[in-house]
């Protein structure tokens, strides 16, 4: 909310300092031709700024991971992680959920055998990256889902390589993934950099 305040706020500001750079420009009479230059310059400068301010905004903008399920491909939940706690919420019933939407999907309209990558609700999209031993699929509350889809591959291309064989022959047990915790933090910290 407070992002699209300010994209909106700079955006009007931007628009008004256009206006004010015509109206310099084309309308209001200077003595001089130097006057006018300064002053056209000045609104000129103004607008750069301001649309270097607007894009600057625009492309710092965190995306911002609430949850993380790491799920077998058959969709059994492995691990759970959260940016928040959630007590009322089981994410069991989630991951089932996901896996669901997943085979439904899968019978009902694919023949090529594809994978469901991204879900989109109102205020929320779920990103999912596949392996063949790993599924993660994260929940994010900002529309920059092209940039999480980069950086979950990158990440299920990581887990696949470090821990493949034991995620292949997982026995139930978390306490043998644990390693995997490390880089799924640091997912949902924002920090993911091969």
């Amino acid at each position: 909310m407070e992002k699209e305040i300010k994209v909106g706020t700079l955006a009007v500001m931007s628009m008004s300092v256009f206006v004010v750079l015509l109206i310099t420009a084309f309308i209001i009479p200077f003595e001089d031709e130097v006057t006018r230059l300064f002053f056209v310059g000045l609104a000129a400068t103004l607008a750069c700024i301001n649309i270097a301010g607007f894009f600057m905004i625009w492309r710092s903008s965190p995306t911002i991971i609430d949850e993380i399920f790491l799920m077998t491909p058959a969709g059994m939940l492995m691990k759970h992680y959260t940016r928040r706690l959630r007590p009322d919420r089981d994410e069991h019933i989630m991951a089932g959920m996901l896996t669901a939407v997943q085979n439904f999907i899968k019978e009902s309209f694919d023949e090529h055998g594809g994978k469901l990558k991204e879900i989109r609700f109102e205020n929320y999209d779920v990103v999912i990256s596949h392996s063949k031993a790993v599924v993660i699929a994260a929940i994010i509350s900002t529309k920059k889902s092209e940039k999480m889809r980069m950086q979950l591959k990158e990440v299920t291309e990581e887990i696949e390589e470090r821990f493949g064989d034991k995620l292949t022959n997982w026995s139930g047990d978390t306490a043998e993934i644990a390693d995997v915790d490390h880089l799924m933090k640091r997912l949902i910290s924002g920090k993911s950099r091969r």
